[in-house]
């Protein structure tokens, strides 16, 4: 089980942990803060949580994200991309844009896919799908 990622012309495969680094990659490129913030969802203390104490981290982490949105340090279009489910979600021609606006200076040769394939997902490929001026979509 994996995650296909793909615009019109272009698709790679990677497991859910490589589309995981790939999505913080993108949270790096806003800046440092936001960065910290977007990583805590990966953090095993929060995986752990549970019942209200999840709760009541999520209110306040969402609440912290909706400030970064309305103080400008990221656009809506980014933030629904990095929040959608890492099972299945799609962003438009305009999300792609500023994501690859983000991502288009990163080394093309970060990897993201399965090591052992010869077609592994690496930043070049992230870099055509989202520059291919069309919906992606991800599954």
């Amino acid at each position: 089980m994996g995650v296909t990622i793909s615009s019109k012309r272009y698709s790679c495969d990677m497991g859910y942990s490589g589309f995981n680094r790939f999505r913080q990659v993108v949270a790096d490129k806003v800046n440092n803060e936001f960065a910290d913030h977007y990583k805590e969802l990966a953090s095993i203390d929060v995986i752990m949580l549970g019942g209200e104490k999840r709760k009541e981290y999520f209110e306040k982490y969402d609440a912290k994200t909706i400030e970064f949105v309305n103080s400008n340090v990221i656009t809506a279009e980014v933030a629904n991309f990095l929040y959608q489910s890492d099972c299945t979600g799609k962003i438009d021609r305009k999300q792609a844009k500023e994501i690859y606006e983000l991502i288009k200076d990163c080394d093309d040769n970060i990897i993201f896919g399965y090591t052992g394939r010869k077609d592994c997902a690496k930043m070049y490929d992230m870099k055509n799908i989202f520059s291919d001026r069309t919906k992606v979509e991800w599954c």
